[in-house]
């Protein structure tokens, strides 16, 4: 899959004729799946040779424009890129969200990527808007694609399990630490992943070496000790994730933790894929670090019995 990163490159990237959709694709959940689906369709239906193409942003404009306000990610940026790239997309232009861009009307934004992509057809999602107050929607684009000969369509809802599919669902799942319908909606497990980082070293002086991953800005459930599969170096493990801010030692930083039962890999540096599997208690202090060890390790039993029956 080429990644662009700007509308310079895309010109030079030869794409002409293009299909293309448009959209954040935070999580790339089933509903994105479906459109990401019918683009690729729209694009072979133009010509064996026809690209299919994302254009994405990073950070979400969201983020830029009302940061307090903000949804909570449900992935980060590699994870979205590398679903996309399964989803068999064929190029991304990944374009840096800034005052600039927010600041251009539909029409323009419209105008400037058809100028770098050519693109031959537009495929958005049924609630699709875009553009400075969000002005950009299909009919728009349409009256648009009169003048410049491009088409323009638009998937349907996503209904799954009762409802519409949506990011902000998924969000609420997590957040009830619902794996099981998380996992529904995603169309994968809901895990958290990245470069393991060094810690404290508390675990390991307890005799539970751990595995520290940075949840900042990640939509997560909430704080407590939950089983779970460790998955690096293209194997899955069992294990026991801790998700808080150890109050035991007054901790203020919401941190992953994640102890792999049964081994004693060197995952510094790593790359780590946490698979949440199912909430096994909820997040306390402790007295002192012997009473903690002491629950640790009734909790790695508790989530190598349950790990055991999934």
């Amino acid at each position: 899959m080429l990644i662009l990163r700007s509308f310079a490159a895309a010109k030079k990237a030869g794409l002409d004729g293009c299909a293309i959709t448009i959209g954040n694709f935070d999580g790339v959940h089933m509903g994105h799946q479906q459109v990401l689906a019918e683009l690729n369709d729209h694009a072979s239906a133009k010509g064996k040779q026809t690209p299919s193409v994302v254009v994405t942003f990073e950070p979400h404009p969201r983020a830029f424009l009302y940061p307090a306000e903000a949804p909570r990610r449900l992935s980060h940026l590699h994870e979205r890129l590398e679903a996309l790239k399964q989803a068999g997309v064929g190029a991304v232009l990944l374009l840096h969200f800034n005052a600039q861009m927010a600041a251009m009307t539909a029409e323009d934004f419209i105008q400037t990527l058809h100028a770098c992509l050519g693109f031959s057809h537009i495929h958005v999602g049924y609630d699709f808007a875009f553009g400075k107050d969000r002005q950009g929607q299909a009919d728009m684009m349409r009256g648009m694609g009169e003048r410049l000969s491009f088409d323009v369509s638009e998937a349907a809802a996503y209904v799954a399990l009762g409802g519409v599919v949506s990011s902000s669902r998924i969000r609420s799942a997590i957040e009830a630490a619902d794996f099981a319908l998380a996992k529904q909606l995603i169309g994968d497990d809901y895990t958290i992943s990245g470069r393991v980082g060094h810690g404290e070293k508390r675990g390991r002086k307890m005799g539970f070496p751990t595995a520290n991953l940075s949840v900042k800005d990640l939509t997560h459930p909430p704080a407590g000790i939950y089983a779970a599969w460790a998955e690096y170096d293209g194997q899955k493990k069992k294990a026991a994730a801790y998700l808080g801010y150890r109050p035991t030692f007054a901790g203020r930083t919401l941190i992953l933790e994640t102890h792999v039962l049964d081994a004693n890999d060197d995952l510094y540096g790593k790359r780590l894929k946490v698979h949440f599997v199912r909430r096994i208690r909820e997040d306390r202090a402790f007295v002192s670090a012997d009473d903690l060890a002491k629950q640790i390790q009734a909790d790695c039993l508790a989530a190598k019995i349950l790990l055991d029956k999934a």
